[in-house]
């Protein structure tokens, strides 16, 4: 039985709690909305301090490349501004990197500092030398910058999902996709879906298939997407279709996607017997025993066009997967 004075304590407690829960929702409420486009990184920096030197030492390590494409492209868009001219609209960009001088290194992260749905990343540094010995710290923002835009896709397409798909791809492949109400079915059947979507300056394709056993090399991974896409997979002139480019460099990962380690690889494409190609990634799923492996091929076409916003697309995607038991 609780005395007159524990009750009064507990009272207090929960009195303030909601009080401090208000005021943050209250304090939430005001903050704007961020903006920018994904994958684009505003810097902020002291003309001063931030030397010619230092400045191209902190962009080169900023500066990952996107892995094999057509073209040499970096993942992120950098937006170089004077902490002066840092004001107004740009302090809602929904990507920052604050640099400022420091008796030694650091780098923090903040949220919704200047608006909701915000990050922020602060690098302080005493020395151009200092920020050469820690560049693999710096380097490593690019990925957190991009598994925070994958998640924020992610989110925004669970919104706007393409139901008559979704449905689809769970009856067949008794998983869960959420594409963005733009696609539309290209084709299926019951091992494969197909889903497109098309603009008037680029194609994306998500092509998911079952696959009669587990792979037990890359080689052989990549000959069985070939024998699956070849016979699909279509270009606008006759006898052509989409294979993959052999001679391309390939890069490969393994990454998280629904508690899942899955394997990836990235490469290009090209129509045979046509002109055109483009990017792949391929994610190789080792779904539960009850369910074949399942791979999901996802392709980019944009002539002449940045790929950096339109493969993560396609990525966040593809991170939308849940297995249905």
């Amino acid at each position: 039985m609780l005395t007159k004075n524990q009750k009064y304590i507990i009272t207090t407690i929960l009195v303030l709690a909601m009080i401090l829960f208000l005021n943050k929702s209250k304090w939430d409420q005001n903050l704007p909305d961020s903006i920018g486009d994904p994958l684009e990184l505003v810097v902020v920096y002291d003309t001063e301090d931030f030397q010619s030197n230092f400045r191209q030492t902190l962009s080169k390590f900023l500066k990952t490349s996107l892995g094999p494409s057509p073209q040499p492209e970096t993942i992120l868009n950098l937006i170089e501004i004077d902490k002066n001219n840092f004001t107004g609209i740009l302090k809602r960009h929904q990507n920052l990197l604050i640099v400022s001088k420091a008796d030694n290194f650091n780098i923090e992260i903040k949220r919704d500092l200047f608006a909701t749905n915000q990050i922020a990343f602060f690098i302080e540094y005493p020395s151009t030398e200092v920020l050469k010995e820690n560049n693999i710290e710096v380097a490593n923002l690019v990925q957190k910058i991009k598994q925070i835009e994958i998640k924020r896709l992610s989110t925004k397409f669970a919104m706007y999902v393409n139901i008559d798909i979704q449905e689809t791809i769970n009856n067949i492949h008794g998983i869960s996709l959420a594409l963005p109400l733009d696609f539309f079915l290209a084709y299926s059947d019951s091992n494969i879906v197909w889903a497109r979507r098309e603009t008037p300056k680029i194609s994306q394709g998500i092509f998911i298939s079952k696959l009669s056993q587990p792979f037990t090399s890359n080689t052989q991974l990549l000959s069985v997407i070939d024998s699956i896409i070849n016979p699909h997979i279509l270009g606008p002139k006759q006898d052509s279709y989409m294979t993959l480019e052999n001679n391309a460099p390939f890069k490969i990962d393994t990454v998280q996607i629904d508690d899942k380690s899955v394997f990836k690889v990235q490469s290009l494409w090209r129509m045979e017997n046509d002109f055109m190609g483009g990017v792949f990634n391929a994610y190789y799923f080792n779904t539960s025993s009850s369910k074949k492996p399942l791979l999901i091929y996802t392709y980019l076409y944009a002539p002449g066009q940045k790929k950096n916003i339109p493969l993560i697309q396609l990525e966040a995607a593809v991170n939308t997967f849940k297995e249905n038991y």
